[in-house]
């Protein structure tokens, strides 16, 4: 049996039986499911400039898992959940499809979206869970999407327009495989989250991938706007031209596209193990003037979107170096927008020769109030994603902030991370919370933190939704 905990939180006798049928039920479902860790993965690579053949690693088919390719735990020793200044307060298993995407909490329900599935074809949907008793957390419905097309991404908002007033839900669409589909964003009325309604269906064409990371916001004009950042599927296949859409969602029963952007860069140039350049992620800040795209190998691009129609480069910001593969995985603001907090995704612990950083990668935190020349102030990694250990991905993917400093990192094999940063950019660990499971195997993709009941939702690929409190923390 697995030993149910590690760390240091205090847990009541009830909490630790819920714990010791957690890991009963996912152990069980572990052993019926085990496989290589990835359906298709690269057994070997050798980095290119004459790195030693004793530098070989193991590296991640990072192709296969932007192209929703299924992920499986990996055979090795148990390892219990860990609690470092976390409190375990809830988990489900949700449908049980065991191939999820991101998350999202709003009000007292949380969104999980999912991806391809053990045979590839998608279809199952963003599970809706409420929350209410967050100790037993209930999926009570599900936001559809057609077979062979998967749903990572989903965002959440309230608004309030003459042709809508309510919550709205943008779910992110792509091709699971070749199969002719129509990918794009789908809109829910979630007013009702027991009973959504969808709305429509915003349709790029057919044969495209799709909208892989997204956002939404509606700005103080009334302009109700959804992001979408194309697959990077569609950035090969048309020379880097399809990049980011924009799109007005004012009546989200007839969304409309108001503006198409790409840098134009080209997307089989670039470096480190992934030498691609593609739009990545889109987020809105600034009231929705302003929208960061993350440039895989390129920057994270600061666009002001004054006029959405007409975006213009305030600034890019180019983390190479340091950093010697430059995945501009996603970012947000910290500080009242004085920090900018860029998240890499490095699917490999060699380092390129000449890197000041190897490992899995880290955080990098800017000084951003001269917008047009940000600093780079700090970085924050964990042990293991410093080290060179190959038993799972050990890179970070999603950053959330509450009160200005205190960061919540979504970071695969390691879980979710708490750390804080101070103003000299000194960074350290305040807490980390690992599910349960066979060594390395854990992929936490999505982190929310759910203010108003100070909780920290996240999402892991194979098991479902994980609740968890921070102690010592007041949202």
């Amino acid at each position: 049996m697995w030993p149910l905990l590690a760390g240091h939180s205090e847990q009541g006798s009830e909490t630790v039986e819920n714990q010791l049928r957690v890991s009963i039920r996912i152990r069980e479902k572990m052993k019926v499911r085990a496989a290589p860790f990835f359906v298709a993965s690269l057994a070997l690579l050798l980095a290119a400039g004459g790195i030693a053949a004793s530098a070989r690693s193991p590296v991640r088919d990072p192709e296969g898992l932007m192209a929703g390719e299924s992920l499986r735990p990996v055979e090795g020793s148990d390892q219990p959940m860990t609690l470092e200044h976390f409190e375990f307060v809830g988990h489900s298993e949700l449908d049980g499809f065991a191939d999820y995407g991101d998350v999202w909490g709003h009000g007292n329900f949380a969104y999980v979206g999912s991806r391809c599935g053990e045979d590839g074809r998608g279809g199952d949907g963003v599970q809706v869970v409420s929350l209410r008793d967050a100790e037993h957390p209930a999926v009570v419905s599900t936001l559809s999407n057609r077979p062979d097309t998967r749903v990572e991404d989903v965002v959440v908002i309230h608004v309030d327009a003459p042709s809508f007033s309510g919550e709205l839900a943008v779910v992110g669409v792509q091709a699971c495989n070749e199969t002719e589909v129509a990918p794009g964003l789908r809109f829910f009325d979630v007013s009702d989250p027991r009973h959504p309604v969808m709305l429509s269906h915003w349709n790029l064409h057919r044969g495209t991938a799709g909208c892989h990371e997204i956002d939404a916001v509606q700005r103080d004009d009334g302009l109700v706007l959804a992001g979408c950042a194309r697959s990077s599927i569609d950035h090969d296949v048309s020379f880097g031209k399809r990049s980011v859409n924009i799109i007005d969602a004012t009546d989200p029963n007839h969304p409309m596209s108001i503006a198409k952007w790409t840098l134009g860069a080209d997307p089989i140039k670039g470096t480190g193990w992934l030498p691609k350049q593609f739009a990545h992620s889109v987020r809105f800040e600034n009231d929705g003037r302003s929208l960061y795209v993350s440039n895989w190998d390129v920057g994270t691009v600061n666009l002001d979107i004054s006029d959405p129609s007409s975006p213009k480069i305030v600034r890019v910001i180019d983390i190479i170096p340091p950093d010697e593969d430059g995945d501009n995985h996603s970012m947000t603001l910290a500080n009242h927008g004085r920090w900018l907090v860029i998240n890499t995704e490095d699917f490999s612990p060699v380092a390129s020769p000449g890197a000041q950083f190897g490992g899995w990668g880290e955080v990098y935190v800017y000084d951003n109030r001269d917008q047009t020349h940000p600093k780079l102030l700090g970085t924050f990694s964990t042990d293991n994603s410093r080290s060179t250990r190959t038993d799972g991905i050990y890179s970070d993917h999603n950053t959330e902030v509450v009160h200005n400093d205190q960061f919540f990192s979504s970071w695969y094999a390691d879980g979710v991370v708490w750390w804080t940063m101070n103003k000299r950019g000194a960074t350290h660990q305040l807490g980390h919370f690992v599910p349960p499971g066979p060594e390395g195997s854990p992929f936490v993709w999505g982190v929310y933190p759910l203010r108003h009941k100070s909780l920290i939702l996240a999402s892991d690929t194979l098991t479902g939704l994980w609740i968890v409190r921070p102690t010592d923390l007041e949202f």
